[in-house]
């Protein structure tokens, strides 16, 4: 059962767009389509919840297959088959590959995504600082037409430039955690998906899989979340 105890606060939405965000997010991990009356009547937690469930499988339909379950089997096939990974192990990249090819080749084996493996490399972090700053300086030291022109083209640079370093960033390995771990941090972000393939979810599993969502794009704390909270300031 949810806690109704705490008085209502918010989670640090201010509607600049940011909400839009999180309803997205929430569509793509869910595997749901929210209409835009139905997120305008979201006001807490709790709604947002209420929603989710709302759109997902009924109870009772056939449904037996337990969400992690479904992720440690997919995984441990995907594991067996590239790295070989003893279940009770931590997961970890083989050093004959790069951390970048050894999560597509999880993903591939076993359908899942898994973006929480790896993270982009610190000279791919560095140049988005730089690109930041460089796309600030145009308007500073310049004006009129040519802040314009100078921020359009320090803009269009930037991006082929964030583009290519991505594209050949073999990223870091991040991870730590047992097969087991991973199963379950695999199943929240792959909720939908598995739900639409027979998997049996229960409201705690929706909870805790939206509240991470918004905790990705707020940095609220998702164990601090409560349904009375508001869900936009």
């Amino acid at each position: 059962m949810l806690n109704h105890d705490k008085k209502p606060k918010s989670v640090g939405v201010v509607g600049d767009g940011d909400d839009v965000t999180i309803i997205e997010a929430i569509e793509d991990v869910f595997k749901v389509a929210i209409m835009d009356e139905e997120a305008e009547s979201i006001q807490t937690l709790e709604d947002a919840h209420s929603v989710i469930c709302s759109k997902l499988p009924k109870d009772g339909n056939g449904q037996t297959k337990c969400l992690t379950a479904m992720a440690y089997y997919r995984l441990n096939r995907a594991m067996q088959a590239h790295a070989k990974t003893k279940p009770s192990k931590r997961v970890e990249a083989p050093e004959a590959i790069n951390p970048r090819e050894f999560q597509q080749q999880l993903e591939e084996g076993s359908g899942l995504q898994l973006p929480f493996l790896t993270t982009s490399s610190t000279w791919v972090n560095a140049i988005g600082w730089s690109i930041l700053a460089t796309w600030i300086a145009g308007p500073v030291l310049f004006s009129g037409f040519y802040a314009v022109a100078i921020g359009t083209l320090i803009l269009v640079l930037n991006f082929a430039i964030w583009r290519f370093a991505t594209s050949i960033d073999q990223r870091v390995w991040i991870y730590e955690g047992t097969l087991a771990d991973l199963s379950r941090q695999a199943s929240e972000e792959n909720i939908g998906q598995l739900v639409s393939e027979g998997g049996r979810w229960k409201e705690a599993d929706v909870w805790t899989a939206m509240t991470k969502i918004i905790s990705d794009e707020t940095g609220f704390p998702a164990e601090r979340m409560q349904p009375t909270m508001t869900f936009i300031d």
